[in-house]
């Protein structure tokens, strides 16, 4: 059976981000759930507040529901702990770090092949059917099942590499000849992966022309997205499924870069800005911005446009 937990443990871990707790003192849990599939021993959350949301909190099987503070019903007393907090779903992203996360594997398969000439940290770990070149994987880093790290990839420590994804191949760069046939422009550079870094599944990442593709402390990329060579993903940015990077791009720190979107080689997207679903880039985008549609632009005119075409169509 699993462990069960107490208010003081989820205490310990949310400390002053606790705001109000209302209902049963002694509830415990032992396992995560959703809210509409939770029952007795379970923790959930709610986000939303209001009408709905109390019906909800009257309603749950749970044992612990994190809500929002403002939302907790007056004068519960049902059988739940209601913990308010001012971001419930961050509150349970910390809890299921903390009491239900796998803990990281480490060691390598025995049906990894692995260059005599790679460098794998001890408490590294490399999945079954994994082919690691002349690389270097850093402490505590996962590489899953059917990963291709090529020769020249470096990954830092605690990264995660989700399956099938292929890391430093050849960027698509040629030339047109005379005589109309296409001469390949040889790829000498390497990839570099920062720490805490997390790679999802079916991804692929070009290896440099000359310099380095980098992606850098705290990024995160979904499945099946493709960056390509020389491109610089800054700290903690987001790059998020079926999105292009083209060649060269720089991605400023903690940008948000939606599903879908497609950007241009050798644009410049700022920092903490945002490219909307389906984006296509083809011009810098500023710190801070938001951009949308095809080609993008910044979101007030965008809306301006929307807006003038629905006014067309009317007419």
């Amino acid at each position: 059976m699993s462990a069960a937990y107490s208010l003081a443990d989820l205490s310990a871990v949310l400390g002053d981000s606790i705001l109000a707790v209302l209902g049963n003192p002694d509830a415990e849990f032992r396992a995560p759930a959703a809210i509409g599939e939770a029952g007795p021993g379970a923790i959930t959350f709610l986000r939303s507040a209001g009408h709905q949301a109390e019906e909800r909190l009257r309603g749950t099987r749970a044992s612990v529901v994190l809500c929002r503070s403002e939302g907790i019903p007056p004068g519960y007393s049902g059988p739940a702990a209601l913990v308010g907090v001012a971001d419930p779903r961050k509150a349970f992203i910390r809890v299921l770090a903390r009491f239900f996360a796998p803990a990281r594997p480490s060691g390598i398969d025995p049906r990894a092949v692995i260059s005599p000439d790679a460098r794998v940290h001890e408490s590294a770990y490399i999945g079954p059917n994994a082919v690691i070149g002349r690389c270097e994987v850093g402490a505590g880093s996962v590489v899953h099942a059917n990963v291709v790290l090529y020769d020249g990839v470096r990954i830092g420590q605690r990264v995660t590499i989700h399956g099938g994804t292929v890391i430093g191949a050849d960027g698509f760069g040629y030339e047109r000849t005379e005589d109309g046939t296409m001469e390949k422009f040889v790829h000498l550079g390497g990839v570099v992966i920062e720490d805490e870094v997390e790679i999802g599944s079916n991804t692929s990442i070009d290896r440099g022309s000359l310099g380095n593709t980098i992606i850098r402390h705290g990024a995160k990329i979904d499945n099946q997205v493709h960056i390509a060579h020389n491109a610089d993903i800054g700290r903690d940015a987001v790059v998020i499924a079926m999105s292009m990077v083209g060649g060269s791009v720089r991605i400023g720190d903690r940008a948000w870069i939606a599903p879908s979107v497609a950007i241009m080689n050798g644009i410049t997207i700022g920092s903490d800005s945002v490219c909307g679903l389906g984006a296509v880039v083809v011009k810098s985008v500023d710190d801070g911005a938001t951009v949308l549609g095809n080609p993008a632009r910044e979101i007030g005119e965008a809306r301006a446009l929307l807006a003038a075409q629905k006014r067309l169509l009317r007419d």
